[in-house]
């Protein structure tokens, strides 16, 4: 495992990121380091998958020039904000480069997890609302639901709450989906301790 580098008195910059290990998968937030080990579960890839599949296929059916991007993929907010989102919507293609997406989404989705929740709820919500991100998604795939906020003239208001056979729409793009639709049929097999030498 790649050890995340010390803080830095004067925070890290994309500059800095960019000369971090390969193995190191990490975000960048108001200069500060966030470790993003261990691999997110099944369930939460799976979302991810069915999101990004389901995205894709509307932006082809309606020729829209907007674009799919999953993580890992390099957000870049500003020179000490560099982050991955689990799933993006970008409309402004100019934004898109080799190295990554450069400027705010339109849309984001961030699949939670118990790791990854508070950091997703109040660090990436702010930067997101500072940064103009037109609509943050946060999806829950245990409890399966979905929470949307909208950015308004004085940032995100309060957010709204789906579940079920509820449906919901992704402005940006002209998309209602139903919650339930969006998380996979199957449960997980009993968990099981693998030994060493199995």
């Amino acid at each position: 495992m790649t050890a995340v580098p010390a803080r830095k008195a004067d925070g890290y910059t994309y500059r800095d990121y960019l000369q971090f290990p390969d193995e190191l998968r990490c975000e960048i937030m108001d200069g500060e380091i966030f470790d993003m080990t261990p691999a997110p579960t099944t369930g939460h890839q799976g979302l991810v998958v069915s999101l990004a599949v389901v995205l894709e296929n509307h932006l082809r059916d309606r020729a829209l020039p907007c674009r799919v991007f999953v993580s890992p993929v390099d957000v870049i907010l500003s020179e000490k904000d560099v982050v991955q989102p689990d799933v993006v919507i970008v409309c402004d293609r100019s934004k898109i480069r080799r190295q990554g997406i450069f400027g705010p989404p339109d849309v984001v989705f961030e699949v939670l997890s118990p790791s990854t929740e508070s950091k997703d709820r109040r660090k990436k919500k702010g930067l997101f609302e500072r940064s103009g991100v037109r609509e943050y998604f946060l999806a829950n795939p245990e409890a399966e639901f979905v929470e949307k906020y909208t950015l308004t003239s004085t940032g995100y208001g309060i957010p709204l709450l789906y579940e079920g056979k509820e449906t919901f729409n992704i402005e940006a793009i002209g998309l209602e989906l139903t919650v339930q639709d969006l998380f996979p049929p199957y449960r997980y097999a009993e968990e099981q301790t693998v030994s060493p030498e199995a």
